[in-house]
């Protein structure tokens, strides 16, 4: 017996403390359980450039009977997509631009400058005291790449 998830999930969608939505919190296996959610998924799946296959990467409950849906594919592009539930009707799907950086990565995580092919890694010292490194995008990788990164971060 399958049991339906709109109720539920409209009456997260229309509570109007953030507090109570956060307090149910549902997985992304969950909403696309919803066949109203899923019907938006599939929309913004649709909208999603092409070139390549398409994932969803993330759904998220939003007001006024919508579902976001982050579409992203293999080349790194992501979009953020808002539909409508019950109709699936696609009511914006913008593109999700990552920060060219630079970013900073504490030596409190990283020990080590973090080596990636698409960045370069620059000490950041501060009374002669090594206090991370600010990592520039060098504009190898068509796009935004951070990888390497998650490799040299330390893990408690």
């Amino acid at each position: 017996m399958k049991i339906s998830l709109t109720p539920w999930l409209f009456s997260v969608l229309l509570a109007s403390d953030m507090g109570l939505a956060a307090e149910m919190p549902m997985s992304i296996g969950d909403m696309l359980a919803d066949k109203d959610v899923m019907q938006a998924a599939n929309a913004c799946l649709l909208k999603h450039p092409k070139g390549g296959n398409v994932f969803v990467e993330n759904v998220y409950p939003m007001n006024h009977g919508m579902v976001g849906i982050v579409t992203a594919d293999a080349s790194g592009r992501r979009y953020d997509c808002n539909a409508e539930l019950g109709t699936g009707k696609v009511r914006g799907s913008e593109p999700i631009i990552e920060p060219k950086g630079p970013l900073f990565v504490s030596v409190r995580q990283v020990q080590a400058p973090p080596q990636g092919e698409c960045f370069s890694s620059n000490p950041l010292v501060i009374g002669k005291q090594l206090q991370g490194w600010l990592l520039i995008q060098t504009g190898k990788c068509g796009g935004t790449s951070w990888n390497g990164i998650a490799a040299s971060v330390k893990t408690p």
